[in-house]
């Protein structure tokens, strides 16, 4: 999250940024390369991602939220529909996240935001394996 933040800050992925921001983050290499193509998968989905939560949350669209927020949700977003993590555990992290970092509503946002999110790319993935009539 705090790569996908600091990129929508100066937009653009610098990747000697992302770097830099993974070696504050932790010691770790896997850590910081899981981070890394993370953020990378999610910044590459950002137009996507983005016109998703406009149509979700039209009165707060990613512009207007705060770049805590609209990070949190392009990174849940991308992870929800890119990786094997569980659908609960992505959201848990990203309310848990939002409490700690940004506002007092944002938790109760981005929990509403990944829900609805997720249900719709439930329903959309289950009617795609659907066998013809």
């Amino acid at each position: 999250m705090q790569i996908l933040f600091a990129w929508d800050a100066v937009s653009n992925a610098d990747p000697e940024m992302g770097r830099q921001v993974a070696n504050d983050g932790t010691r770790d290499e896997e850590i910081r390369q899981s981070a890394l193509e993370m953020a990378k998968g999610a910044w590459d989905y950002v137009p996507v991602t983005d016109r998703w939560i406009e149509r979700l949350a039209p009165k707060w669209p990613p512009r207007r939220q705060p770049g805590v927020d609209r990070s949190l949700l392009r990174l849940a977003a991308w992870e929800l529909v890119n990786t094997p993590t569980p659908p609960k555990v992505v959201i848990a992290e990203a309310i848990e996240l939002a409490k700690a970092f940004s506002t007092e509503q944002s938790a109760a946002f981005v929990n509403g935001v990944l829900d609805t999110l997720l249900k719709e790319h439930t329903a959309l993935t289950d009617k795609s394996r659907l066998p013809e009539a």
